[in-house]
């Protein structure tokens, strides 16, 4: 079933809860939200979903099972039926301010600098084991390294990991030849195709 409306991939995941379930929220969209629990849900199952100071009936649309840093985890997304004014409000404000901290971060991000808040370190992330590629090119070559991070380097390009390695040779060489207007596309593209992962 095609998603009706659009999602925001969550900087900082917040907690929250369906029906009786802790889960931790990890994209919210005004028709609806991912989150991850511990347990399966069952497809079409209806209960209170809460986020903060939202509370509103949500849908369970699909459930999956992915492999986490230990064990295994259920990722679900739900949609909201019967929203109402005050919890479209509350959930726009969400949206905007989670989109102003997002465009903040990326400006930082291009222009080599730290973006002045964050997500601490010790807020909830998501249990899913997702790793990228990072490589970055430095004076002796290029330096391949696996990481959790997402987020583009200033000399160099993130990559899914997995990506054939006739295909990191391609990119590689690219990047060599390539101006900075270039290599600054080539960041947009990656970040692109990372996203949809993420949002996988």
């Amino acid at each position: 079933m095609p998603r009706q409306s659009p999602r925001v991939i969550l900087r900082a995941p917040r907690r929250g809860r369906f029906g009786d379930d802790q889960v931790l929220v990890l994209e919210m969209g005004l028709g609806g939200a991912k989150f991850e629990h511990s347990g399966r849900f069952d497809v079409g199952r209806v209960a209170p979903f809460v986020c903060g100071p939202l509370t509103t009936d949500a849908t369970v649309r699909h459930s999956v099972l992915l492999p986490a840093k230990t064990g295994v985890v259920y990722q679900s997304g739900v949609s909201f039926t019967n929203l109402g004014a005050r919890e479209h409000e509350l959930l726009l404000d969400l949206l905007v301010h989670e989109a102003r901290e997002q465009v903040i971060e990326w400006e930082s991000n291009l222009e080599g600098i730290a973006p002045p808040a964050s997500p601490s370190r010790r807020a909830p992330q998501s249990a899913v084991a997702r790793r990228f590629l990072c490589l970055r090119r430095m004076a002796r070559g290029w330096e391949r390294k696996i990481t959790s991070d997402p987020n583009q380097p200033t000399d160099g390009v993130t990559i899914i990991e997995g990506t054939p390695d006739e295909e990191i040779a391609v990119l590689e060489r690219t990047y060599d030849g390539a101006d900075d207007a270039m290599r600054e596309f080539m960041r947009r593209v990656a970040t692109v195709a990372i996203l949809e992962q993420l949002r996988g």
